[in-house]
Protein backbone atom coordinates (compact mmCIF):
# COMPACT_ATOMS: atom_id res chain seq x y z
CA UNK A 1 0.00 0.00 0.00
CA UNK A 2 1.49 3.18 -0.59
CA UNK A 3 0.36 7.31 -0.33
CA UNK A 4 -0.15 8.90 -4.06
CA UNK A 5 -0.56 12.45 -5.23
CA UNK A 6 -3.92 12.75 -7.31
CA UNK A 7 -1.83 12.91 -10.68
CA UNK A 8 -0.04 9.42 -9.34
CA UNK A 9 2.67 10.30 -8.77
CA UNK A 10 3.94 8.36 -5.35
CA UNK A 11 4.11 10.66 -2.24
CA UNK A 12 5.86 7.29 0.07
CA UNK A 13 4.80 3.73 0.86
CA UNK A 14 3.36 2.54 3.77
CA UNK A 15 5.25 0.73 6.49
CA UNK A 16 3.76 -2.94 7.64
CA UNK A 17 2.68 -2.15 10.77
CA UNK A 18 0.83 0.91 8.94
CA UNK A 19 -0.79 -1.51 6.17
CA UNK A 20 -2.19 -3.64 9.15
CA UNK A 21 -3.51 -0.86 10.62
CA UNK A 22 -5.56 0.12 7.80
CA UNK A 23 -6.43 -3.81 6.49
CA UNK A 24 -8.43 -3.61 10.35
CA UNK A 25 -9.65 -0.26 9.69
CA UNK A 26 -11.23 -1.58 6.65
CA UNK A 27 -12.52 -4.59 8.68
CA UNK A 28 -13.88 -2.68 11.22
CA UNK A 29 -11.50 -5.00 13.68
CA UNK A 30 -10.24 -2.58 15.45
CA UNK A 31 -10.42 -1.32 18.89
CA UNK A 32 -9.44 0.73 21.81
CA UNK A 33 -6.41 3.36 20.48
CA UNK A 34 -6.11 1.54 17.08
CA UNK A 35 -9.28 3.21 16.00
CA UNK A 36 -7.77 6.67 16.93
CA UNK A 37 -4.26 5.94 15.18
CA UNK A 38 -5.74 4.89 11.95
CA UNK A 39 -8.17 8.09 12.39
CA UNK A 40 -5.74 10.26 12.59
CA UNK A 41 -3.32 8.98 9.62
CA UNK A 42 -6.30 9.15 7.42
CA UNK A 43 -7.29 12.31 8.27
CA UNK A 44 -3.59 13.43 7.53
CA UNK A 45 -3.75 11.58 4.02
CA UNK A 46 -7.12 13.37 3.34
CA UNK A 47 -6.10 16.67 4.22
CA UNK A 48 -3.03 17.04 1.77
CA UNK A 49 -5.54 15.93 -0.60
CA UNK A 50 -4.11 12.70 -1.59
CA UNK A 51 -5.09 8.90 -2.05
CA UNK A 52 -3.96 5.24 -1.35
CA UNK A 53 -2.87 2.78 -3.93
CA UNK A 54 -3.12 -0.81 -3.13
CA UNK A 55 -0.30 -3.04 -4.21
CA UNK A 56 -2.49 -6.49 -4.66
CA UNK A 57 -1.81 -6.36 -8.61
CA UNK A 58 0.95 -6.00 -10.07
CA UNK A 59 -0.36 -4.96 -13.26
CA UNK A 60 -2.32 -2.22 -12.25
CA UNK A 61 -2.89 0.10 -8.88
CA UNK A 62 -6.48 0.14 -7.54
CA UNK A 63 -7.33 3.67 -5.72
CA UNK A 64 -8.84 4.29 -2.77
CA UNK A 65 -9.85 7.61 -1.85
CA UNK A 66 -10.72 8.44 1.72
CA UNK A 67 -14.11 10.21 2.52
CA UNK A 68 -16.14 11.47 5.07
CA UNK A 69 -19.43 10.29 5.85
CA UNK A 70 -21.48 13.38 6.68
CA UNK A 71 -24.31 11.77 8.39
CA UNK A 72 -21.91 9.81 11.24
CA UNK A 73 -18.71 12.12 10.77
CA UNK A 74 -17.31 9.00 10.18
CA UNK A 75 -14.05 8.23 7.97
CA UNK A 76 -14.25 5.87 5.39
CA UNK A 77 -12.31 4.17 2.08
CA UNK A 78 -13.80 3.76 -0.81
CA UNK A 79 -12.52 2.47 -3.88
CA UNK A 80 -12.12 5.18 -6.70
CA UNK A 81 -14.86 4.66 -9.94
CA UNK A 82 -13.03 3.79 -13.01
CA UNK A 83 -9.94 2.13 -11.40
CA UNK A 84 -8.75 -2.04 -11.42
CA UNK A 85 -10.84 -4.15 -9.47
CA UNK A 86 -8.47 -5.57 -6.06
CA UNK A 87 -7.65 -9.01 -6.31
CA UNK A 88 -9.91 -11.73 -4.61
CA UNK A 89 -9.08 -11.80 -0.93
CA UNK A 90 -7.40 -8.74 -0.37
CA UNK A 91 -8.51 -6.79 2.70
CA UNK A 92 -9.21 -3.81 0.62
CA UNK A 93 -11.88 -5.77 -1.84
CA UNK A 94 -15.15 -3.94 -0.62
CA UNK A 95 -16.15 -2.05 -3.51
CA UNK A 96 -17.96 0.78 -2.66
CA UNK A 97 -19.58 0.96 -6.31
CA UNK A 98 -21.05 -2.71 -5.31
CA UNK A 99 -22.45 -1.45 -2.00
CA UNK A 100 -23.74 1.85 -3.92
CA UNK A 101 -25.55 -0.70 -6.36
CA UNK A 102 -27.29 -3.00 -3.41
CA UNK A 103 -28.16 0.07 -1.67
CA UNK A 104 -30.36 1.70 -4.46
CA UNK A 105 -32.02 -2.30 -4.69
CA UNK A 106 -32.65 -2.02 -1.16
CA UNK A 107 -34.22 1.63 -0.96
CA UNK A 108 -37.66 2.05 -1.73
CA UNK A 109 -38.53 4.44 -4.98
CA UNK A 110 -38.78 7.69 -4.34
CA UNK A 111 -42.15 9.14 -3.53
CA UNK A 112 -43.66 12.40 -3.54
CA UNK A 113 -43.04 14.92 -0.56
CA UNK A 114 -46.12 16.86 0.56
CA UNK A 115 -45.66 20.57 0.87
CA UNK A 116 -45.75 22.45 4.61
CA UNK A 117 -43.89 19.05 5.89
CA UNK A 118 -40.55 19.14 7.43
CA UNK A 119 -38.23 17.52 5.16
CA UNK A 120 -35.83 16.24 7.70
CA UNK A 121 -33.34 15.95 4.94
CA UNK A 122 -30.73 15.20 7.28
CA UNK A 123 -30.03 13.79 11.20
CA UNK A 124 -28.31 15.91 13.60
CA UNK A 125 -24.92 15.36 14.79
CA UNK A 126 -24.83 12.49 17.89
CA UNK A 127 -23.37 13.03 20.48
CA UNK A 128 -19.97 10.56 21.55
CA UNK A 129 -21.96 8.45 23.97
CA UNK A 130 -24.31 7.61 21.34
CA UNK A 131 -21.89 6.41 18.57
CA UNK A 132 -20.11 3.12 19.07
CA UNK A 133 -17.32 1.99 16.79
CA UNK A 134 -19.89 -0.13 14.78
CA UNK A 135 -21.61 3.20 12.85
CA UNK A 136 -24.51 4.94 12.85
CA UNK A 137 -27.05 4.27 15.29
CA UNK A 138 -30.00 4.17 13.03
CA UNK A 139 -28.65 3.42 9.26
CA UNK A 140 -32.13 2.68 7.98
CA UNK A 141 -33.38 6.25 8.94
CA UNK A 142 -30.73 7.89 7.29
CA UNK A 143 -30.58 6.15 4.20
CA UNK A 144 -34.40 7.44 3.99
CA UNK A 145 -33.70 11.19 5.02
CA UNK A 146 -30.94 9.93 2.16
CA UNK A 147 -33.70 9.25 -0.49
CA UNK A 148 -35.31 12.25 0.39
CA UNK A 149 -33.15 14.66 -1.46
CA UNK A 150 -34.15 12.28 -4.82
CA UNK A 151 -37.79 12.48 -3.85
CA UNK A 152 -37.91 16.36 -3.29
CA UNK A 153 -36.30 16.47 -6.68
CA UNK A 154 -38.41 14.94 -8.58
CA UNK A 155 -41.44 16.35 -6.30
CA UNK A 156 -40.18 19.87 -7.32
CA UNK A 157 -39.86 18.93 -10.99
CA UNK A 158 -43.54 17.48 -10.91
CA UNK A 159 -44.47 20.55 -9.23
CA UNK A 160 -43.01 23.21 -11.09
CA UNK A 161 -44.04 21.56 -14.27
CA UNK A 162 -40.95 20.67 -15.82
CA UNK A 163 -42.10 17.41 -16.75
CA UNK A 164 -44.37 19.08 -19.39
CA UNK A 165 -44.05 20.48 -22.69
CA UNK A 166 -46.36 22.21 -24.85
CA UNK A 167 -45.62 25.16 -27.38
CA UNK A 168 -47.52 27.42 -25.58
CA UNK A 169 -46.56 26.35 -22.44
CA UNK A 170 -42.61 27.26 -23.54
CA UNK A 171 -40.48 29.21 -20.36
CA UNK A 172 -36.55 30.43 -20.74
CA UNK A 173 -33.96 28.85 -18.25
CA UNK A 174 -34.48 31.94 -15.80
CA UNK A 175 -38.62 30.78 -15.36
CA UNK A 176 -37.77 27.26 -15.14
CA UNK A 177 -35.55 27.73 -12.17
CA UNK A 178 -37.92 30.84 -11.13
CA UNK A 179 -40.95 27.83 -10.91
CA UNK A 180 -38.17 25.78 -9.04
CA UNK A 181 -37.89 28.63 -6.35
CA UNK A 182 -41.42 29.02 -6.11
CA UNK A 183 -42.38 25.73 -5.20
CA UNK A 184 -39.12 25.38 -2.84
CA UNK A 185 -40.48 28.28 -0.76
CA UNK A 186 -44.03 25.78 0.17
CA UNK A 187 -41.30 22.80 1.61
CA UNK A 188 -39.86 23.83 5.03
CA UNK A 189 -36.44 22.52 6.38
CA UNK A 190 -37.60 22.49 9.97
CA UNK A 191 -40.79 23.85 10.68
CA UNK A 192 -41.50 26.96 9.76
CA UNK A 193 -37.42 27.46 7.74
CA UNK A 194 -38.56 27.58 4.05
CA UNK A 195 -36.21 25.41 1.78
CA UNK A 196 -36.10 28.72 -0.66
CA UNK A 197 -34.61 30.82 2.57
CA UNK A 198 -31.47 28.76 2.29
CA UNK A 199 -31.34 27.59 -1.53
CA UNK A 200 -28.99 28.82 -3.92
CA UNK A 201 -29.83 28.03 -8.01
CA UNK A 202 -26.20 28.40 -9.13
CA UNK A 203 -23.68 26.12 -7.91
CA UNK A 204 -20.07 28.23 -8.10
CA UNK A 205 -17.60 28.84 -5.30
CA UNK A 206 -19.62 32.36 -4.86
CA UNK A 207 -23.00 31.37 -4.12
CA UNK A 208 -21.55 27.98 -1.95
CA UNK A 209 -20.03 31.03 0.45
CA UNK A 210 -23.63 33.45 0.32
CA UNK A 211 -25.27 30.28 1.54
CA UNK A 212 -22.72 29.54 3.91
CA UNK A 213 -23.06 33.08 5.19
CA UNK A 214 -26.57 32.97 5.69
CA UNK A 215 -26.34 29.56 7.44
CA UNK A 216 -23.81 30.27 9.98
CA UNK A 217 -25.94 33.69 10.71
CA UNK A 218 -29.32 31.81 11.16
CA UNK A 219 -31.22 31.57 14.34
CA UNK A 220 -34.00 29.42 13.31
CA UNK A 221 -31.86 26.19 13.22
CA UNK A 222 -31.81 26.14 17.09
CA UNK A 223 -29.74 22.76 18.23
CA UNK A 224 -30.52 21.00 14.89
CA UNK A 225 -27.82 20.83 12.28
CA UNK A 226 -27.79 23.71 9.66
CA UNK A 227 -27.77 22.67 6.06
CA UNK A 228 -29.20 24.41 2.92
CA UNK A 229 -29.37 23.43 -0.54
CA UNK A 230 -27.70 23.83 -3.87
CA UNK A 231 -30.10 23.57 -7.19
CA UNK A 232 -28.22 23.95 -10.64
CA UNK A 233 -27.57 21.91 -13.88
CA UNK A 234 -24.52 20.36 -13.95
CA UNK A 235 -22.25 18.75 -16.97
CA UNK A 236 -21.56 15.43 -15.43
CA UNK A 237 -20.82 13.95 -11.87
CA UNK A 238 -18.27 11.87 -11.93
CA UNK A 239 -16.46 9.74 -8.54
CA UNK A 240 -17.13 12.40 -6.14
CA UNK A 241 -17.05 15.14 -8.39
CA UNK A 242 -19.61 17.74 -9.91
CA UNK A 243 -18.16 19.02 -12.73
CA UNK A 244 -19.42 22.43 -14.06
CA UNK A 245 -18.37 25.45 -16.42
CA UNK A 246 -17.77 27.38 -13.88
CA UNK A 247 -14.57 24.92 -12.28
CA UNK A 248 -12.06 22.98 -14.55
CA UNK A 249 -11.47 20.75 -10.63
CA UNK A 250 -15.32 20.51 -10.23
CA UNK A 251 -16.90 20.27 -6.65
CA UNK A 252 -15.93 17.60 -4.26
CA UNK A 253 -19.27 15.77 -2.28
CA UNK A 254 -18.79 13.62 0.33
CA UNK A 255 -21.88 11.42 0.69
CA UNK A 256 -23.79 9.64 -1.90
CA UNK A 257 -25.15 10.27 -5.33
CA UNK A 258 -28.65 9.37 -5.84
CA UNK A 259 -29.79 9.06 -9.43
CA UNK A 260 -32.97 9.10 -11.46
CA UNK A 261 -34.22 5.45 -12.59
CA UNK A 262 -31.64 3.04 -11.15
CA UNK A 263 -28.78 3.83 -13.91
CA UNK A 264 -26.02 7.01 -13.89
CA UNK A 265 -26.53 8.78 -16.93
CA UNK A 266 -24.81 11.43 -19.00
CA UNK A 267 -25.06 15.70 -18.79
CA UNK A 268 -26.97 17.46 -18.48
CA UNK A 269 -28.33 16.81 -14.92
CA UNK A 270 -30.46 19.12 -13.06
CA UNK A 271 -28.80 18.21 -9.95
CA UNK A 272 -29.63 18.95 -5.66
CA UNK A 273 -27.22 19.01 -3.76
CA UNK A 274 -27.14 19.15 0.19
CA UNK A 275 -24.82 21.40 2.19
CA UNK A 276 -23.55 21.33 5.85
CA UNK A 277 -20.89 20.87 8.08
CA UNK A 278 -19.56 17.52 7.75
CA UNK A 279 -18.68 17.07 11.12
CA UNK A 280 -20.01 18.69 14.75
CA UNK A 281 -18.82 21.87 15.54
CA UNK A 282 -17.44 22.87 12.42
CA UNK A 283 -17.21 26.14 10.12
CA UNK A 284 -16.01 24.34 7.25
CA UNK A 285 -19.34 23.85 5.29
CA UNK A 286 -19.31 20.88 2.20
CA UNK A 287 -21.52 19.26 0.12
CA UNK A 288 -22.85 15.94 1.11
CA UNK A 289 -25.50 14.03 -0.54
CA UNK A 290 -26.53 14.60 -4.22
CA UNK A 291 -29.27 13.97 -6.21
CA UNK A 292 -29.62 14.37 -10.16
CA UNK A 293 -32.32 14.00 -12.61
CA UNK A 294 -30.90 13.95 -16.43
CA UNK A 295 -32.43 17.14 -18.62
CA UNK A 296 -32.40 17.72 -22.28
CA UNK A 297 -30.09 20.30 -21.89
CA UNK A 298 -29.16 23.20 -19.97
CA UNK A 299 -31.83 26.01 -21.45
CA UNK A 300 -34.52 22.80 -21.48
CA UNK A 301 -34.94 21.14 -18.11
CA UNK A 302 -37.37 18.45 -19.39
CA UNK A 303 -36.21 15.08 -17.71
CA UNK A 304 -34.08 12.43 -19.72
CA UNK A 305 -34.55 9.01 -18.73
CA UNK A 306 -31.72 7.13 -20.16
CA UNK A 307 -29.31 8.87 -22.58
CA UNK A 308 -30.40 7.16 -25.69
CA UNK A 309 -33.83 9.37 -25.62
CA UNK A 310 -31.81 12.49 -26.21
CA UNK A 311 -32.04 12.30 -30.31
CA UNK A 312 -35.95 10.77 -30.29
CA UNK A 313 -37.13 13.52 -27.57
CA UNK A 314 -35.34 16.50 -29.18
CA UNK A 315 -37.40 15.52 -32.33
CA UNK A 316 -40.46 15.35 -30.71
CA UNK A 317 -40.19 18.79 -29.40
CA UNK A 318 -39.35 19.56 -32.66
CA UNK A 319 -42.80 17.97 -34.11
CA UNK A 320 -45.35 19.61 -31.28
CA UNK A 321 -43.41 22.96 -32.13
CA UNK A 322 -44.41 22.41 -35.80
CA UNK A 323 -47.61 21.09 -34.80
CA UNK A 324 -48.94 23.92 -32.90
CA UNK A 325 -47.86 26.58 -36.07
CA UNK A 326 -50.24 24.89 -37.86
CA UNK A 327 -52.68 25.00 -35.25
CA UNK A 328 -52.92 21.95 -33.59
CA UNK A 329 -51.45 22.01 -29.59
CA UNK A 330 -50.11 18.79 -28.46
CA UNK A 331 -49.07 18.18 -24.83
CA UNK A 332 -45.95 16.12 -23.75
CA UNK A 333 -46.00 14.89 -19.79
CA UNK A 334 -43.27 12.28 -18.57
CA UNK A 335 -44.58 10.78 -15.04
CA UNK A 336 -41.53 11.09 -13.08
CA UNK A 337 -42.60 9.94 -9.47
CA UNK A 338 -44.87 7.54 -8.68
CA UNK A 339 -45.71 5.90 -11.82
CA UNK A 340 -44.47 2.01 -12.87
CA UNK A 341 -43.36 3.47 -16.54
CA UNK A 342 -41.14 5.90 -16.01
CA UNK A 343 -39.79 5.92 -19.70
CA UNK A 344 -43.49 6.59 -20.76
CA UNK A 345 -44.50 9.86 -22.56
CA UNK A 346 -47.96 11.04 -22.89
CA UNK A 347 -48.82 13.12 -25.72
CA UNK A 348 -52.34 14.27 -26.09
CA UNK A 349 -54.12 17.24 -28.09
CA UNK A 350 -57.38 18.86 -26.74
CA UNK A 351 -57.63 15.72 -24.85
CA UNK A 352 -59.30 14.28 -27.83
CA UNK A 353 -56.66 11.98 -29.13
CA UNK A 354 -53.89 10.52 -26.85
CA UNK A 355 -50.95 8.71 -27.60
CA UNK A 356 -48.10 6.91 -25.43
CA UNK A 357 -44.63 6.23 -26.69
CA UNK A 358 -41.39 4.67 -25.30
CA UNK A 359 -38.25 6.16 -26.51
CA UNK A 360 -36.11 3.00 -25.12
CA UNK A 361 -34.52 0.02 -27.27
CA UNK A 362 -35.38 -1.83 -24.17
CA UNK A 363 -38.73 -0.08 -22.37
CA UNK A 364 -38.88 -1.15 -18.37
CA UNK A 365 -42.11 -2.06 -16.57
CA UNK A 366 -45.21 -3.65 -17.90
CA UNK A 367 -46.49 -2.23 -21.12
CA UNK A 368 -48.89 0.71 -20.79
CA UNK A 369 -52.41 -0.44 -20.36
CA UNK A 370 -53.64 1.92 -23.39
CA UNK A 371 -54.94 1.11 -26.85
CA UNK A 372 -52.37 3.55 -28.58
CA UNK A 373 -49.02 2.70 -27.44
CA UNK A 374 -45.91 2.59 -29.69
CA UNK A 375 -42.27 2.18 -29.68
CA UNK A 376 -39.81 4.05 -30.86
CA UNK A 377 -37.83 1.15 -31.18
CA UNK A 378 -40.78 -0.45 -33.50
CA UNK A 379 -39.67 2.38 -36.46
CA UNK A 380 -37.43 1.88 -39.22
CA UNK A 381 -36.09 5.60 -38.96
CA UNK A 382 -36.84 8.58 -36.79
CA UNK A 383 -37.98 10.12 -39.65
CA UNK A 384 -40.81 7.24 -40.03
CA UNK A 385 -41.76 8.01 -35.94
CA UNK A 386 -41.97 11.48 -36.64
CA UNK A 387 -44.38 11.16 -39.54
CA UNK A 388 -46.22 8.46 -37.40
CA UNK A 389 -47.03 11.04 -34.58
CA UNK A 390 -47.53 14.12 -37.02
CA UNK A 391 -49.88 11.82 -38.87
CA UNK A 392 -51.50 10.41 -35.49
CA UNK A 393 -52.42 14.06 -34.13
CA UNK A 394 -52.70 15.93 -37.35
CA UNK A 395 -54.89 13.62 -39.64
CA UNK A 396 -58.32 14.50 -40.41
CA UNK A 397 -57.68 18.42 -39.15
Amino acid sequence: MRIIEKNASLVRSLTLAEEELLAGFAAGSLTGPAVLQANQMLMKVRSANQWLACDCRKDALPVLNIALNGDTGRLVLRNNPDTPEHTPGCPFSKDEREAEQSRQESTPPPAWLAPDTPLGLIGDFRKASEQGPAGPVNEAAERRAQQHLLSLLLTWIEISGLNVYASHLKKDLTAQFAELRSVASRYPLLERVPASNYLETRLDMKHMMMLKARLREATVFGNHRRHGLLLDCVDQIKGRKLFNARSEDGFDFQGHHLYWGGNRTSGPLLTLALYSPATAGSNFYELIHVASVPVLSRAHLFPVYRDEEREPLKALVSLIDWMASKGVKVLMRRPVIGGQVMDELVLTSDQDRVLSVSLLEQPVGPEPDTEHFKRYADFKSLETFRKFVAGFFMRER
